[in-house]
């Protein structure tokens, strides 16, 4: 018993034993280099825990000895880009995986837990676990007992060699970005084109706000929830027969073209059939006739596939057959766009449709028919295709739903006669084997149930109102300047310039100055392959709101007047 500041206080002697005893264990420990850890002794008996440490002097082995512990590294200053299309987990996993092989990240790098770094950085912890089971899988990320998640030891990449030191011309500097690849490949990358697919200008793209999206997710779930093991497996490489059997009904209701379902392929689009029998059909340096001015993305994939670009003059009757049997008389092949030639929009007369194909069969040559934007035509008459013509079988007929549906669907077709349909199927199962499964079901279905029609009847009279309007902003604001071309087809049509324009300034240069005031439009010229004969705009009226169009030709008049 003790007096402290005037009061007593009872300290029990028993207490104190126990207090002395554990503290004595502790500094045996401490000396013997294990580790005290309070925490184990909750609950326990202090006699048997104190027996316990004494047990220890004898049998050192059987406790962890303490171990200096790693500071756990966070990766809270990794930038997560919540907009991107790519998943957050694939985003995190390549921060690891760069930062692990630039060295960054040594091997033994302990990180926090994955409940600290969810925290951190604002997503939940399954984003990170399934990460780290990425970076697991992979070998870059380890994890051991109560050491929780480490870098294992990996290989460093080496060391990216020091750019080359730019050249003052700026086509060096091209050569140096592409040396790897083949000259053939560098030919494509050369080329030059201004492209304005945002802009509501630009030619071909459609507006998809009028879609049908509820009839088409519907179909997409029917077809994908209960689905057919056989839609499951790798389709046939001419498409599924369904779809091909939808697309020849199409075809003869829409466009009056005969053809069998044994005469359809499905392709990834009208550039994808065009790639294919470029390389079913050429060789490296065969001469090719495309029509001038013309087509741009037909002839990158010409290039790509090491053909030799022979130009052919288009008119007001389309290509000029005469000219382009006297420039190339032994072509392989012609690529043309005779319902609706783009860029000008004229239809090619009779009388050349039946020369082209009469050469054609003279001189074993082939002709790609590309329908050009045909199914939206602004008159009561159709113009026939090129291939209902063909009594030879020279003719491949290349069409797509991009511009009836969507240009992100990637699904078009190509009609020819069985012996090439067949060849084109067997060499195609050795490249890609065929065009993805997922929407060609449900597109069948849909055109089955006669969506599509509705949707291009539909369409036709939005896109038909929407150039009436164009049209006439263009000839009343503009009429000392802009001839507009007479076609009646497609989703644009070109503005001619004038004399009087032509003598103040090219396409090209117009065509900045609008880009600085915010109106982005093609210029005419960079059709052309050769020197351009005619200079004029390229406007495109898909996604033209019908009330803009006198604003914008407007502001463009404002705009062109003023330089």
């Amino acid at each position: 018993m003790e007096r402290e500041g005037g009061m007593r206080t009872m300290v029990a002697p028993r207490d104190q034993r126990k207090s002395s005893n554990i503290q004595r264990a502790q500094a045996d420990l401490n000396v013997l280099g294990y580790q005290w850890r309070v925490d184990r002794f909750k609950n326990v008996h202090m006699k048997t825990a104190v027996c316990w440490l004494a047990a220890l002097k004898l049998n050192p082995s059987s406790m962890e000895k303490s171990r200096p512990q790693k500071r756990r590294v966070s990766i809270a200053g990794m930038h997560i880009d919540r907009a991107s299309a790519v998943p957050i987990h694939l985003q995190i996993a390549a921060h690891l995986r760069n930062g692990i092989l630039q060295g960054r990240l040594s091997a033994g790098t302990q990180f926090l837990g994955s409940r600290e770094i969810a925290r951190e950085l604002g997503c939940s912890r399954t984003v990170i676990l399934t990460a780290w089971d990425l970076l697991y899988a992979e070998g870059y990320l380890e994890s051991t007992p109560r050491g929780g998640v480490t870098v294992a030891s990996v290989k460093q990449a080496q060391a990216s060699p020091a750019p080359a030191a730019a050249s003052s011309s700026g086509e060096d500097s091209i050569a140096i970005e592409i040396a790897p690849v083949s000259d053939r490949w560098q030919s494509l990358l050369a080329f030059e084109y201004d492209t304005n697919w945002k802009s509501e200008f630009s030619p071909g793209a459609p507006d998809v706000s009028s879609f049908p999206f509820k009839e088409w997710a519907r179909l997409l779930r029917q077809a994908w929830q209960n689905p057919k093991n056989s839609d499951c497996l790798d389709l046939p490489p001419e498409g599924h027969p369904a779809l091909r059997s939808e697309i020849a009904n199409f075809l003869g209701s829409v466009r009056g073209l005969v053809c069998a379902p044994g005469n359809v392929a499905v392709t990834s689009g009208t550039s994808g059939a065009l790639d294919f029998c470029s390389r079913m059909i050429l060789d490296q340096g065969d001469e090719v006739w495309v029509e001038e001015p013309g087509f741009v993305e037909a002839r990158w994939t010409l290039t790509a596939a090491g053909a030799r670009l022979i130009p052919v003059p288009v008119d007001d009757k389309g290509l000029c057959v005469c000219e382009g049997i006297r420039l190339a008389p032994h072509a392989k092949l012609v690529v043309v766009t005779p319902s609706h030639q783009y860029p000008i929009g004229v239809s090619m007369g009779l009388e050349r449709r039946l020369e082209l194909l009469d050469w054609a069969n003279k001189n074993d040559a082939w002709i790609i028919e590309d329908d050009y934007n045909s199914e939206f035509r602004h008159q009561d008459s159709m113009i026939a295709s090129l291939r209902s013509l063909d009594r030879d079988g020279r003719v491949i007929y290349l069409g797509t739903f991009s511009k009836l549906m969507m240009p992100s669907l990637r699904i078009g077709y190509m009609i020819a006669d069985e012996r090439l349909i067949r060849a084109f199927s067997k060499g195609r199962a050795r490249i890609d084997v065929h065009t993805s499964g997922i929407g060609q079901v449900a597109l069948a279905e849909f055109m089955r149930e006669g969506h599509l029609v509705r949707h291009l009847r539909r369409m036709r009279k939005v896109y038909a109102a929407r150039r009436a309007a164009l049209i006439d902003a263009i000839t009343t604001l503009m009429p000392d300047d802009l001839t507009v071309s007479s076609a009646a087809t497609g989703l644009h049509l070109v503005a001619f310039f004038t004399e009087r324009m032509r003598a103040r300034m090219s396409d090209a240069e117009a065509a900045r100055l609008l880009l600085q005031t915010g109106i982005h439009v093609q210029p005419l010229s960079q059709n052309y392959l050769g020197e351009p004969t005619r200079h004029g705009l390229v406007f495109g009226y898909g996604r033209l709101q019908t009330e803009d169009a006198r604003r914008l030709i407007s502001k463009m008049a404002a705009c062109l007047s003023a330089a």
